[in-house]
């Protein structure tokens, strides 16, 4: 539930500077949302040109807070955190304010479609994943679900070479 995303970037945040960071946008059923951050980015992004790539860029499962301890603990629960701990974005390519990466969580490979602008040498990058795509069940606690659609947005600083 809270998702994934987590991975999500996942996903995406390079270089573990104190400005990277991942926040996973969970909107829940029958009302309400709820942010998952992570500040615990690993791996590089690299900008050559107008280019930027990376090899592999990954968070903890565990590193996401939501604000509320139970609500973090069923997050990594869904997330399978004890059998796949990480969420990793592999070979990233990005030009032009548009970018592909491969996204895994739970142990399942999707390719990703991801929009980013730059700014004060950083990317800010945004991406949308359903959690279903990843064998993630539908969550739910007290009758509120988590809806299947969940929101990335990072921002990782890069690397000129």
């Amino acid at each position: 539930m809270k998702l994934f995303v987590a991975l999500c970037f996942a996903l995406i945040s390079s270089i573990a500077l104190a400005e990277s960071k991942v926040t996973l946008f969970v909107t829940l059923s029958p009302a309400g949302s709820f942010q998952a951050v992570s500040r615990k980015v690993k791996g590089d992004l690299v900008k050559k040109g107008d280019n930027f790539t990376a090899d592999k860029i990954s968070v903890s499962i565990e590193s996401f807070k939501t604000g509320i301890d139970l609500r973090d603990e069923h997050t990594w629960k869904h997330l399978n955190s004890t059998k796949h701990p990480k969420a990793t974005l592999t070979d990233l390519k990005a030009a032009g304010g548009k970018a592909t990466a491969m996204l895994e969580v739970n142990g399942v490979k999707k390719p990703v479609d991801i929009t980013y602008k730059t700014a004060n040498n950083e990317v800010q990058a945004k991406f949308t994943v359903k959690a279903s795509a990843f064998n993630l069940k539908k969550a739910e606690y007290l009758g509120v679900g988590v809806e299947d659609t969940i929101n990335v947005e990072t921002t990782l600083p890069y690397i000129e070479k």
